[in-house]
């Protein structure tokens, strides 16, 4: 059996490490630094009808503060987990500070969606022990912040403190460059949706976790804003290596939900 885990970062626009300080900003567009969310909102909105429209429940890894600038219309149906609160490097906190940030973002999240989280992304993807040995603490049962080895069979496993992680696969396309299953490549026209196909298909039992970020439907970290043609091929792009892995016989799941099917 074979599982399509479909996640999103919903996060304050193109989100950059501000020096000297813990929040994130939005890389400037000639306004500053300032974090944005218009192309977190737009990019949520297109997700949810692609969604909607391949019928994948997926899992949205929210940041608390986005939460309380866009509505959380488009997260109904839907796992919503915890992205930190401010976009912060948590590897960078001490213990008190990180269960500060767990605690305000658990409770954006209660207050937005009605639910308790059960999962977790680190922000930029990364974590260590003072971060995952805190997440019990506040209902967190699940990660996915780890990177790993895209195999015949890729399934989660449990860490030492409990957790059960759900890795992000990575490894080498057919032409022998690496590749993870983060879309952010394609969304800058650096790769296509057969890459992404391609490497799904290699996976024989267990789960494929697709990972993107909600702004990245509507702006390009490099190209900025894009047009509504740009948009619009962009978000085709998504719903094609979407439709392709479900038509392999990938079911679709949330986080939790391949977790719990598929731990080893």
């Amino acid at each position: 059996m074979r599982a399509l885990c479909f996640t999103v970062d919903l996060d304050r626009d193109v989100n950059i490490q501000v020096p000297g300080g813990v929040a994130a900003g939005s890389i400037d567009r000639g306004d500053g630094n300032s974090p944005r969310f218009t192309s977190a909102q737009k990019g949520l909105d297109i997700l949810s009808d692609i969604l909607k429209e391949t019928g994948i429940r997926a899992t949205f890894f929210a940041e608390g503060r986005t939460l309380e600038y866009i509505s959380a219309r488009g997260l109904s149906g839907h796992e919503v987990g915890v992205h930190g609160y401010d976009h912060e490097d948590m590897t960078s906190m001490n213990e008190n500070e990180v269960r500060e940030c767990l605690g305000m973002s658990v409770d954006s999240i209660r207050k937005a969606t009605g639910r308790d989280p059960v999962s977790f992304r680190a922000p930029y993807m990364k974590i260590n022990d003072t971060v995952l040995n805190a997440l019990p603490e506040f209902g967190i049962r699940y990660d996915s912040s780890m990177y790993g080895r895209s195999e015949s069979t890729v399934r989660p496993f449990r860490l030492p403190n409990g957790i059960v992680e759900v890795p992000v696969p990575e490894g080498l396309d057919r032409s022998g460059k690496k590749i993870a299953a983060y879309l952010w490549p394609m969304h800058e026209g650096k790769r296509r949706p057969e890459d992404y196909v391609n490497m799904a298909s290699e996976i024989k039992e267990g789960v494929f976790v697709i990972a993107t970020h909600a702004w990245h439907m509507t702006e390009s970290r490099n190209g900025g804003i894009m047009t509504q043609e740009e948009a619009a091929r962009n978000a085709e792009n998504v719903r094609q290596v979407a439709e392709s892995i479900i038509g392999m016989g990938f079911e679709p799941m949330s986080v939790s939900e391949c977790a719990e099917r598929f731990l080893q």
